[in-house]
């Protein structure tokens, strides 16, 4: 049973009308009054560890007790993080610029530090490229990050000026992307989220998700706007609807009317063994959530999440046989309950 401080802690500091907002969805989905909403999250919260997000985005008011105690929930997730992941080594991940130079060599791309770089070395950086990205270093969920295109500038040093104003300290080529990711959204690098565990030197793969942009953003993750579906590791074809934050589900692609399920998408063993090769770098952090694109060339690493959450891998549309993550960390980590 979950710590029953964590309910203290969730209804001291929780924000109503969000949780207003989540019981008014959970109504709308299930038909399920208000009140009964309310108390059925605060005994999911004492028996599973689960928040209200947590309730709606798993489905939680449509399954049996045994069900639910499937679930990688808020509380559980930080007890596998918290195992696994030393925090004197977060900032390897949290920190973009020490990320981008620790994993150089699976980037498949330049970067450059916009803080610290000469007028010399940036003017290099942009020479040929129609296009950056430019990022703030500690952003998260698809914030800060920014496509800039160089004919906006009358010159580098303007370009460069912009930029450091902005905070947009970590510099990046943009990656092309291979055809059959390409053709979910053109306009965004579609990623692969490839997440591994490292336990006894044997490197696991918990889950693959693939997101993707929509309304010609550059970026795909699902808090910009974008949408994400399940993908089997072992044939790398999508097996689920997409879903995106606001809990619509989608069997096509909104805007370029791809169907989801049965997509094949390119090179997911390169990838998962590329996954595989940089868990092994920093292996005091054992539980990775790696961001990976797909080049013509083969699979570069967008960045790693030493935090992953719980919700890209186990939404509502993704799981209808209704069985979540806890029995494989269960086993993973020989965890007793």
């Amino acid at each position: 049973m979950a710590n029953l401080r964590y309910i203290t802690r969730v209804i001291s500091g929780v924000r109503f009308d969000k949780l207003d907002h989540v019981l008014e969805k959970i109504r709308e989905k299930s038909g399920q009054g208000k009140v009964h909403s309310f108390f059925d999250i605060l005994g999911c919260a004492v028996k599973y560890g689960a928040g209200y997000y947590d309730y709606l985005m798993f489905g939680f008011y449509n399954m049996t007790g045994r069900q639910r105690d499937t679930y990688l929930t808020r509380v559980r997730n930080k007890k596998v993080i918290d195992m696994m992941n030393d925090p004197a080594y977060s900032d390897e991940f949290d920190d973009k610029l020490r990320f981008n130079q620790r994993f150089a060599p699976y980037l498949g791309r330049k970067t450059l530090n916009g803080e610290t770089a000469t007028l010399e070395q940036f003017t290099d950086f942009i020479a040929g490229q129609e296009a950056i990205f430019a990022k703030i270093n500690h952003g998260d969920c698809g914030r800060g990050v920014n496509k800039l295109y160089v004919r906006d500038y009358e010159t580098p040093a303007a370009m460069l000026q912009c930029i450091r104003d902005n905070q947009l300290v970590v510099l990046e080529h943009v990656l092309p992307q291979h055809p059959d990711m390409a053709r979910l959204h053109p306009s965004s690098v579609n990623t692969m989220r490839i997440l591994t565990d490292l336990v006894d030197g044997q490197v696991h793969i918990a889950y693959i998700t693939v997101k993707m942009g929509r309304g010609g953003g550059v970026c795909d993750n699902s808090g910009q706007g974008g949408v994400l579906c399940r993908v089997d590791p072992e044939t790398g074809r999508i097996i689920s609807p997409a879903t995106d934050d606001y809990f619509n589900v989608y069997d096509k692609h909104p805007d370029t009317g791809i169907p989801f399920v049965g997509y094949q998408l390119p090179m997911v063993p390169q990838a998962i063994a590329l996954a595989k090769q940089a868990a092994r770098e920093i292996p005091q952090v054992g539980h990775v959530g790696w961001d990976m694109a797909i080049t013509p060339d083969g699979p570069a690493i967008i960045e790693g999440n030493d935090f992953p959450g719980t919700d890209l891998c186990q939404l509502a549309p993704f799981y209808p046989e209704k069985c979540g993550l806890w029995p494989y960390y269960k086993e993973l980590l020989h965890l007793k309950k």
